[in-house]
């Protein structure tokens, strides 16, 4: 992603599907905007345009910060494999 001239906001992404996300920007956090879901009970969508993305969790967010008076929401999702702690978490 690269950002636009000073104070436009960052370049957005064309649409694109989750797989076409995940092949440009992979194990990376990214920020997406104009998600066509396909319903509201899941995660699939049909497309979304990429505002942000990076390494580390916050980079997409801080990128994005600029479309929050554009956009309600911003979603924020992870490109790679999650992985769970090998020891389950115990708390008395």
């Amino acid at each position: 992603m690269s950002r636009t001239k000073r104070g436009a906001g960052p370049e957005l992404s064309e649409p694109l599907s989750w797989n076409r996300i995940c092949e440009l920007y992979p194990d990376e956090w990214v920020a997406l905007v104009e998600i066509d879901w396909v319903n509201d009970r899941d995660f699939h969508f049909r497309s979304a345009r990429v505002a942000g993305h990076g390494k580390r969790r916050k980079e997409p967010m801080v990128q994005a910060e600029q479309l929050w008076a554009r956009y309600h929401a911003i979603g924020h999702f992870y490109t790679g494999r999650i992985q769970a702690p090998l020891v389950p978490l115990l708390f008395a």
